[in-house]
């Protein structure tokens, strides 16, 4: 009975091993190997995407999932591999490595991965004015009502903005971003007194930063004067009764799925000499004295730089007006 058994397993083997040799297209030494895969924000990723194998010439092949390998059934020559739909939920195809067209050689495996990154969505959100940084809601010298922030300010206060903002997509991947910046600032009162923007633009004026994780990379920073950039120590006026737009274009390097602070140095408040102030704004506010009046709006835009946004809708937000007495 036993020898009956190893009889027939000794058969069994060598069925196997004649398959192998006699079947055709399962020979390595005529046929090349192809391994379709997916990666979903670099990690490798299953289950249902359409793709065609294609051949320089000759016929197509059709396959509907990965992984998926065809062990020494491809034809060496040139094959191109592309999707044709399906993959993971809320993706799109970032690249196809190590290139969507490939040289398959007799014996050799070739593999065609389809690189998956989670759809961007950049947002912004205002936060809060802050003077000499302290939330406006916390300056003693500053209330709300019917819609606005009234605050007094008086030489070398600094007043500011935040947002926070967002990119969603892959965690850890990063993204740059292009941002613009406004100041909507209404000289109200006195009448006709000369009051002036000097550009500073100091570097550190434009911040971004998350909580427990290192600061976002500023790669540019240009600031203008009624949509016309403007360099450091240049002056320029501040009509009464005119609407007058300071802005700031700035460009990034950021982690998604990470909340950022921005953090907008717009205006110091007068000239400082005496002590020093500490200079770390975008313009100085020249005015010639105290008990002058001013109203102030912030908007912040976000642009994806070479990406698809999927919700534009979210990428400028805008702050509740402020209005400024300058009180000596």
């Amino acid at each position: 009975m036993r020898k009956g058994f190893f009889g027939i397993c000794l058969s069994l083997v060598i069925a196997i091993v004649l398959i192998g040799v006699f079947v055709p297209g399962c020979d390595p030494e005529t046929k090349g190997s192809v391994w379709v895969k997916a990666t979903l924000c670099g990690d490798p990723w299953a289950g249902s995407l359409n793709f065609e194998l294609a051949p320089e010439s000759g016929s197509t092949i059709n396959g509907n999932h990965v992984p998926v390998g065809y062990a020494y059934l491809i034809e060496p020559g040139t094959w191109a591999c592309y999707p044709v739909g399906g993959g993971p939920a809320g993706a799109y195809l970032d690249t196809i490595t190590p290139s969507e067209t490939q040289s398959v050689s007799a014996g050799e495996s070739t593999n065609f991965t389809f690189n998956f990154e989670l759809e961007q969505d950049a947002w912004i959100e205002f936060s809060t004015w802050t003077i000499n940084g302290i939330p406006i809601g916390e300056y003693e010298r500053a209330y709300y009502e019917d819609g606005y922030w009234y605050a007094d300010v008086t030489w070398c206060d600094i007043i500011d903005v935040e947002y926070i903002q967002h990119v969603e997509g892959c965690e850890g991947y990063s993204v740059t971003l292009s941002e613009k910046d406004e100041l909507e600032i209404h000289y109200a009162w006195p009448e006709e007194e000369p009051v002036m923007a000097e550009v500073l633009n100091d570097w550190c004026a434009v911040n971004k930063s998350a909580l427990y994780l290192p600061d976002a990379e500023k790669l540019s920073q240009v600031p203008s004067y009624k949509g016309d950039p403007v360099g450091p120590d240049e002056v320029y006026p501040l009509p009464w009764c005119t609407n007058v737009t300071l802005d700031v274009e700035t460009k990034w390097e950021l982690a998604k799925e990470i909340d950022y602070i921005k953090e907008i140095n717009w205006l110091h408040i007068g000239e400082c000499y005496d002590p020093p102030c500490d200079w770390c704004v975008l313009f100085n506010l020249l005015v010639p004295g105290p008990e002058f009046g001013f109203e102030l709006r912030s908007c912040a835009t976000v642009e994806l730089v070479s990406d698809v946004d999927t919700d534009p809708g979210n990428n400028q937000d805008c702050s509740p007006p402020l209005r400024l007495t300058t009180v000596g």
